[in-house]
Formats: C-alpha cells, structure tokens, sequence
C-alpha cells in the first residue's frame, strides 16, 4: 500500500484531531477519512481491486485511508456507514411485494468486517458500540442514505444555505430527497419513496438499450444525442407524472421492485419494440429511445429543482446523487431553473456517501461547527520517485528524467501524440480530472475514432471531453461558469468546432472541465503551454483506463495500460516511460 506523502507537522496534528472513517459498502464501495471535519483521503475499492464499480466491503481502500490516519482502525474515533439498515427493521419487506429485502445484512456484515481488523482484541459486548477488551470501543453509526448524498454535496460546497437535491436508484426506501441546508444543520423537506426513482428508470432503460445497469448510464447519455423526437419518445413521456410533490412513475413498465433479472416488464417491450441485446448492432430507434428518456429526465430533474427552490426558499443549489453524473442535464439546470448558483457533489455516485457519512456523523452526531474547506478531488493515493522509477525499472521500460514535464507533453500532444498523464494524488468520484487522464490534441481530424479504436477500445459513438484553462473557458464553451469537476455540458461555439472537433459532440455539445491555478497548477500549465504551441488552450481529457476497467491506480497499472494499448509515451511525475524512441526523441 502506497502512502500519502504528507509532512511530520501533518502527522503531529493528526494525532490530536477528531478522525471519522466513512464507509460505502455497495455499487462503487468506498471509503473516506474525515479529520476536523476536512476530507483528507477517500478512494474506491476498485482502484485497488481493478474490478469496475466493485461492490464489496471496502477493505483496500479502508487501509489506504487509515495509513493517511496514522494507524490502524483504532485511530480513529469512529466509523459511519452509508445506510440504515433500522429502517429496514421496522418494516422487513416492501409495501408492494412479498420479496424480502437483503440490507438487514449490514447489522452484522459490517461490524464482521471491521472486527477482522483487531487481531488479538475481544468483542466482550455490543450493542450500538461495540466494546472492546482494550478498553477502547469501536463505534459505528449507520447514517440514513439519502443523507449521506446530502451531506456529501452540502458541507464540501461553498455555501452557508442552499436547498439540497439528492436522486438516485433508491436508498433504505428513498429514492429523492429534498433537503435545506443551513450552517452544520441539514433538514428534510421532501422525500419520494422507491419505487418512483429516476435513477432506477434510467437503470432499466440502460439494461433494455443493452448496457450494463448501475455502469452503462453514460453511454446512454452520449447516445441520445444521435437521437430525435419519434412516437417511441412520445410513449416514454407517458411513463412519468411530474406532481406537486415530486413525480410517479407508471410503473405497469417496470421490474426493477422485483427479484427478477429484467429491470422492465413486458409491456415496455410490447410499446418499444424488442429489447437490444448487449454488442448488437445499434439502430436509430435505439438512439430515439435513449434521446426520449434523456429528455425525460432533464424535465423530472428542471421539475424537482423548481421544487426545492419553492419549498426552501434558497438561492443556491447543491445536487448529489447518481443522478447527479448526468452532465446534461446539470447543464440544463443551470440554465433553466431559478437558482444563482449550483454545486454538483464530483462523487455524486454511491462511492459519494462514505465522504458523506463521515461528515454527517461529525456535524450532526458530534455536534461540530463547519470547517468551510470546500471539496477538492484529489484524495486517493500518490507515490514517491522512488516508487515510480523502482516500478518502471521491474517493468524493464526505458525512461527519461524531465526538466520540464509539462513543456514536453505540451509538445507531444500538439504532434498528435496520445500520452498518459499520472500525477500527484488520484482522483476520488468517476471522471479523471488531470492526474490520472489520458490527454490528446482536441483539434486533430480523426482522433476521437483514433481513441476508440486503439486506446480506449470502446464504442464508437461515445465523445471525449475538454478541459481548458478556467480564463480561457468563454472564449471556446456557451459558459465561463467554472465547471472543476467535469459535471456541466456547455456547447462549443460555433466558430470553435473545428478546432474543437475531437471534443465536441455531435450535438454540438462538450462535457467541459475548466482548470484553474489553484485547483491543479500543473495541469492547467500544460495546457496553457499547449495553447501557446496550438493556439487553442485546451486538452482532450479521458480517463487513464481502458474499456470495462477502473481509472488506473498505481504506476503499475499505468505502465500495462502504455504498453497494451495504442499510447504513445507516459509522465508519470518529472519521468518520461518511453514505449517509441522515434515518436518521443523529437519532442526531448
């Protein structure tokens, strides 16, 4: 396990600061550590794992946030679970079937987990602390889902009051939630209960396009912008009721409140026409089908914004969830709902509410004011030189130290070279934000197919994102509005397409991250020098990962992603992996 290199003033004030660990322990398991209220580290177990959204107990990624602790489980001062499994206590099974819910496993998988961690020490008692021969106690707080996501978005945003959005799949058994925010204090204002869920409509509408649910909902997104209105999009209308109090789904077209392997019921495919199986070919109904449930759900979210600014009364917004990831409609958002100003939670997803639960449980359990530390994405793991020239030197790679790393990837990717770029700590939530990306000219004629086909091995429809130095955004994008963690589309004006094309979608749209100096200065300098070369300061940004495999974790993970794919060269810190002396020596 690589440590966090942090200096000893850090570990001489960790030792007296109070230390929560959050834990998420289902779709995009996850841990975090909070300390005074800061979230100092937080990383997916499939980072560690290399198994895609892997759902089960967190352990890696617990004991990478423990050696940021500064010592085993028994440094910190408790652990905050993302669900509250009382609440499938009070009523085991759902209201509208006779399946039995599995949750009620948490009360006792997840201290069985935890216990593992003490060799040595008795369990001697338990009740909602569990006591410990040592005479220490293990105390976990199982945190109610939904306020997890709010709390999440809430006290990493910068704002004192703000009405709070949370949708997602479901939660215990809600599935959106309204909150207002105000100081430490999160107070529910509505909720709409599963199993009238956004999250699960997009689900099963992903499972019937013939991706992969809970994974595959960005590639539904990126397809409905080759779709248009059609009688199919008219039907899928029909299948949401948008009310005073929120919306119902007509759920005579679902499945997804059963144990059953499809998420839709026969009358879905009775009115759409016969479901597309998974690397079957794709048709334009198919697109039309994905555009009508993009819409759809642009219109249930602009819905329940509306909501939240009637019924709280605030002037800024904060939204989390996995819903929360559907950039298009954050953009719509933006533009359309009465708000002055918007927080998309960057680990809007589940892997969000580890953060979430840590926090909640240190403001409203321990009763401790705000920190005012707004959210920062780079949380998980970094390695030192040394580590990185020992990896590369096992692989048998040649490499080149850099006197200026930045000035020479800007070379390389105005010569049409595709590089990965690994630095400083990686990324908490899904996208990668410049320091485990792969980056490439935005402006040259075929790279985007170049991409698919020999890098990323994915669909073909699928787009690629920008980023672009945060003074430079108005100059290329319909907004200067920052957007630091890759969660608003903008459109690309019109007079910046070509320059642009490999980023900008074929609905003339482009899932921008602005960069400035103080969110990462040497990502936002090599672009800038990059513009110099181009004139164009912006990158092609996509996550340093192939096809159906977690964003790279480890230098050893970049290292087989360079030379099994169609990379050109890797900087990992001031080292340049050299794969093909002829493309890289130029640049040098």
């Amino acid at each position: 396990m690589a440590l966090v290199l942090l200096g000893p003033a850090y570990w001489d004030r960790i030792r007296s600061c109070m230390k929560i660990l959050g834990i998420n322990f289902s779709n995009d398991s996850a841990a975090a550590l909070v300390e005074d209220g800061v979230v100092v580290a937080a990383s997916q177990e499939e980072r560690f794992s290399r198994i895609k959204h892997d759902p089960r107990f967190p352990d890696r990624a617990i004991d990478y946030c423990l050696s940021v602790a500064g010592g085993g489980l028994e440094s910190v001062d408790s652990v905050a679970f993302f669900w509250n499994p009382g609440i499938h206590a009070q009523v085991p099974t759902r209201r509208f079937t006779a399946f039995p819910r599995h949750q009620l496993e948490f009360l006792h998988n997840v201290p069985t987990h935890l216990l593992g961690r003490l060799p040595g020490v008795d369990v001697t008692g338990m009740d909602q602390v569990i006591r410990l021969s040592s005479g220490a106690n293990l105390t976990i707080h199982y945190m109610t889902h939904h306020m997890c996501h709010a709390a999440a978005a809430f006290y990493t945003s910068p704002f004192e009051e703000a009405a709070i959005l949370t949708v997602d799949g479901y939660g215990e058994r809600q599935a959106t939630g309204i909150f207002h925010g105000s100081g430490r204090d999160i107070t529910p204002v509505l909720s709409v209960d599963f199993p009238h869920s956004i999250g699960a409509l997009y689900a099963a509408f992903t499972q019937y396009l013939g991706f992969r649910a809970n994974s595959g909902e960005g590639k539904v997104m990126g397809l409905a912008s080759y779709g248009k209105h059609s009688e199919a999009a008219g039907a899928i209308k029909k299948m949401v009721n948008l009310t005073a109090e929120g919306f119902e789904l007509d759920l005579s077209y679902f499945e997804f409140f059963h144990d059953r392997p499809a998420r839709y019921a026969r009358k879905l495919v009775d009115t759409l026409g016969p479901c597309r199986g998974p690397e079957t070919q794709l048709e334009q109904r198919h697109m039309d089908i994905a555009w009508g449930l993009q819409v759809v759900t642009e219109e249930a979210l602009l819905h329940l914004a509306q909501l939240a600014r009637e019924k709280t009364g605030a002037d800024a917004l904060c939204l989390s969830g996995g819903v929360g990831l559907n950039c298009v409609a954050n953009g719509r958002i933006m533009v359309e709902s009465e708000f002055s100003e918007y927080f998309f939670y960057p680990a809007a997803g589940d892997a969000g509410t580890s953060v979430g639960a840590a926090l909640l449980a240190y403001h409203d359990l321990h009763h401790k004011e705000r920190s005012r530390a707004v959210a920062t994405e780079y949380l998980g793991p970094e390695y030192s030189r040394e580590q990185v020239i020992h990896a590369i030197d096992k692989a048998g790679a040649s490499y080149r130290e850099l006197v200026d790393p930045e000035v020479t990837a800007a070379r390389m990717i105005a010569d049409g070279l595709i590089i990965g770029w690994f630095q400083g700590r990686s990324e908490f939530g899904p996208r990668a934000l410049g320091n485990r990306s792969i980056l490439a000219d935005p402006g040259r004629a075929g790279m985007k197919d170049l991409l698919n086909s020999k890098v990323k091995f994915r669909e073909s429809f699928r787009p690629y994102a920008p980023s672009v130095i945060q003074e430079e955004c108005g100059n290329y994008f319909s907004s200067s509005v920052p957007s630091p963690y890759m969660l608003r589309a903008y459109k690309t004006l019109e007079n910046r397409r070509d320059a642009l094309c490999a980023i900008t979608h074929v609905d003339g749209s482009a899932r921008v991250q602005t960069v400035s100096k103080e969110q990462n200065p040497q990502y936002h300098r090599l672009i800038a020098e990059l513009g110099k070369i181009t004139g164009v300061p912006v990158v092609l940004n996509t996550s340093f990962n192939i096809r159906s495999e977690p964003i790279v974790n480890t230098v050893e993970d970049a290292l087989k992603c360079l030379f099994t794919t169609g990379l050109d060269a890797l900087v990992v810190g001031d080292i340049l992996v050299i794969k093909d002396p002829a493309k890289v020596e130029p640049h040098l």
